[in-house]
């Protein structure tokens, strides 16, 4: 019996990691749900929780022993859904609100909305990131191109700055549509440009090997604490320059 009972723990601490990315997916589908329903503040707060269950699946894999294949398939399917879909259809509702479109936006002539789409290049961008992600051995200990939680990160912040930060600069940008029109273009770029970035997954959890990503963690805790939402665009425009500095630092030691 004793013996039995080990082997079914084995087998739930084995698929542990599974089920974290499942439901890093799972929120992202929430989050397409309910910002469809004209929900994108609680949209944005089911992409928090994603990345939430994101950063944690592949920590606890490593800490288990339990890498396998298909968590890392599954890892990539799931990042498409709820940082490649989900910011999308946020960045789109904000569009629509901004633009003030009518409810029956889709029946007017095409010419008079169509703009209102082009958020939508960001998770066809997005898959052709992870899959060469997939494939690139050399993205072990590094990223070429930005990461899609980075780019869900700044997403979910447009809502909720929006909503409880509405007197900051930021907030004032976002009341244009033409911001999320270029911004959704130009970080379709970043996600596939050939620019080496420092990955900021932790190698178990010694202070030598992961010391400039606790110290980054600590001072991304520092920008949420002080610009609170805002804190989270400044995160992510933090990491590309400090990102790439430690890439190519690590690159030279090599």
């Amino acid at each position: 019996m004793k013996k039995q009972n080990n082997k079914q723990a084995h087998y739930w601490y084995q698929h542990l990691p599974n089920i974290l990315t499942l439901l890093n997916l799972l929120a992202g589908i929430f989050a397409i749900t309910v910002t469809f329903g004209g929900y994108p503040v609680t949209g944005a707060w089911f992409i928090l929780i994603a990345f939430i269950f994101d950063s944690s699946d592949g920590t606890i894999a490593r800490l288990l022993h339990a890498q396998s294949e298909i968590g890392r398939e599954l890892d990539s399917l799931a990042d498409l859904v709820s940082f490649g879909v989900a910011p999308a259809v946020i960045l789109t509702t904000l569009l629509q609100q901004q633009m003030k479109l009518p409810p029956d936006y889709l029946s007017r002539p095409f010419g008079e909305w169509f703009v209102i789409w082009i958020p939508y290049i960001i998770p066809v961008f997005s898959a052709l990131r992870l899959a060469k992600f997939n494939l690139d051995e050399d993205q072990r200990d590094k990223f070429t191109g930005l990461p899609t939680p980075a780019n869900a990160l700044i997403v979910l912040s447009f809502p909720l700055i929006l909503k409880y930060q509405p007197d900051i600069f930021l907030a004032n940008w976002l009341q244009h549509p033409w911001v999320i029109i270029v911004y959704s273009i130009l970080i379709s770029l970043a996600l596939v440009a050939p620019l080496d970035l420092y990955s900021l997954k932790p190698k178990g959890f010694g202070w030598k090997v992961n010391r400039f990503r606790y110290l980054f963690i600590l001072l991304a805790l520092l920008l949420v604490i002080l610009w609170q939402y805002s804190g989270l665009t400044l995160i992510v425009l933090l990491y590309l320059p400090v990102g790439w500095v430690l890439a190519r630092s690590q690159k030279i030691a090599e």
